[in-house]
């Protein structure tokens, strides 16, 4: 019944963020496009055909669309913090039945030690450097549509708001939200079929969330290691913190750029 309300709130956040960017006049533009040569190249390209159609008198073309609208971004982070609740909601529906107390006990939320903390780090560690090498593996073989694109767009750099909201969701919202119902209320349902199945499971639903083709494999595994760490200690505290440590990396990466 878990994943029945998860996808549902998959499917009605996207349903809403479509309706209100629809609604809105806004344009679906969530990614630049290229780099900085990239966009040169297309407003060169665009002055061409715009010369070429005032010398002969014909209707001028449209500037091309080179930036993403952050205004569809920030609509997107609303209803992504939105289904993040809603998976709270159906872990809290789901286990009602075991009150909140012996829920955490269930996943091992009652306790945790900062001591293990090098565990999740470590991970971190060797999972930034696998999905680092993978995409460089798939750059140099130029298979461009299996290269992991961040869920975060560094569009919203521009925007004091956006930047905030990302950071709101990548490093605290998902982290806390995404293992609760991946690893706590999936894997932990699914364990009887043994640790690889219910792994394999959680893992697979956790990385078609993402809605990124390039990250199919890497995130595989990325949910694979949560689930391991969860699974080899019985605590969610562990996966948490790797959640937490893998996405905090990324969006301090991405300040970098600013």
């Amino acid at each position: 019944m878990g994943l029945f309300f998860g996808l549902g709130a998959f499917v009605v956040t996207t349903g809403a963020f479509v309706a209100i960017v629809t609604a809105s006049d806004r344009d679906f533009r969530l990614q630049d496009t290229g780099d900085t040569f990239d966009k040169v190249a297309s407003v060169a390209k665009w002055s061409d055909r715009r010369l070429k159609a005032a010398t002969e008198g014909a209707p001028l073309p449209d500037p091309p669309s080179v930036y993403a609208d952050v205004v569809s971004i920030k609509i997107g982070f609303a209803t992504t913090l939105v289904y993040e609740a809603l998976l709270v909601g159906a872990v809290a529906v789901t286990t009602q039945q075991l009150g909140a107390r012996r829920l955490l006990r269930t996943f091992g939320m009652g306790r945790y030690s900062f001591d293990d903390l090098w565990r999740p780090a470590v991970a971190v560690v060797a999972a930034y450097v696998a999905v680092a090498g993978y995409a460089a593996a798939m750059k140099a073989l130029g298979i461009s549509a299996l290269e992991p694109q961040s869920t975060v767009p560094e569009a919203v750099t521009r925007d004091t708001l956006a930047l905030a909201l990302a950071g709101v969701l990548a490093c605290l919202a998902a982290p806390l939200s995404e293992e609760l119902f991946f690893r706590g209320l999936v894997f932990t349902g699914l364990l009887r079929w043994g640790f690889f199945p219910a792994a394999a499971v959680s893992a697979g639903l956790f990385t078609l969330a993402h809605l990124d083709v390039g990250s199919l494999i890497p995130f595989f595994f990325v949910g694979m290691t949560m689930a391991w760490l969860y699974w080899s200690k019985g605590n969610l505290w562990d996966s948490v913190a790797f959640h937490v440590m893998f996405n905090t990396t990324s969006y301090l990466l991405l300040l970098a750029r600013v």
